[in-house]
């Protein structure tokens, strides 16, 4: 099977299950970038080349985890219906989103945010987030 047959089965399974108009199109778009980036269709990849080529769009290219993720579902679907084949699902993981905590203010910095509030609309804030505060404190 030649890339652009893999392709045209491709659209025809995705059309056949009503998918929406932009996951035919992502699908079709990600598995396409697949089967170029080794120059091969998809019948003649595997399991070790998906995650191969996860592993490049998430360190190489740097692409964040949602778009990791959509390569991943269009290739998950692309092999087990398109294709009829079956993969180790536990061997080609979903991409788990970096989570980027707050930084967290000095006493100081919270003092002079508390001195720069000079009407009572910032005084009531100022107040119930204080109060907030020494709530989770003490839970």
């Amino acid at each position: 099977m030649t890339k652009e047959e893999v392709l045209a089965k491709l659209n025809f399974d995705v059309e056949l299950r009503g998918l929406s108009k932009n996951t035919q199109d992502e699908y079709y778009s990600r598995v396409k970038s697949y089967q170029n980036h080794y120059d091969k269709p998809a019948t003649e990849l595997g399991e070790e080349d998906i995650r191969q080529f996860l592993h490049y769009l998430a360190t190489e290219k740097k692409l964040v985890s949602a778009s990791v993720n959509t390569y991943n579902s269009a290739l998950r679907f692309l092999y087990g219906v398109t294709l009829n084949t079956k993969l180790n699902l536990k061997q080609i993981p979903r991409h788990r989103k970096q989570r980027k905590f707050p930084d967290i203010f000095t006493k100081e910095e919270i003092q002079a945010l508390f001195d720069a509030c000079n009407d009572l609309r910032d005084k009531c804030i100022e107040y119930l987030g204080r109060y907030t505060h020494r709530v989770a404190i003490s839970n």
